[in-house]
């Protein structure tokens, strides 16, 4: 992921995550640490799933929120 999609991801402007490093260098470190381990190890159809989320307004991902949730909950009770 680049840094202008893990702005995105953040909901920061690009100018902020620099600003960071320069003002603020530990919380810097925290999320940048965080990126590496976390957010470079996702597939491509992971990643695009993320831009694509991020695309999306705040009404509309949270509805995508706990419409994925209601999905994997009525999954667990088909089970039983």
């Amino acid at each position: 992921m680049n840094i202008e999609d893990y702005c995105k991801f953040l909901n920061i402007s690009k100018p902020t995550i620099y600003n960071w490093k320069k003002d603020k260098p530990n919380l810097y470190k925290i999320v940048m640490e965080y990126k590496e381990k976390n957010l470079n190890n996702l597939t491509k159809k992971d990643e695009l799933i993320v831009k694509l989320f991020n695309e999306l307004n705040e009404d509309e991902q949270e509805y995508f929120k706990y419409e994925m949730k209601t999905r994997i909950l009525k999954n667990k009770l088909d089970k039983k």
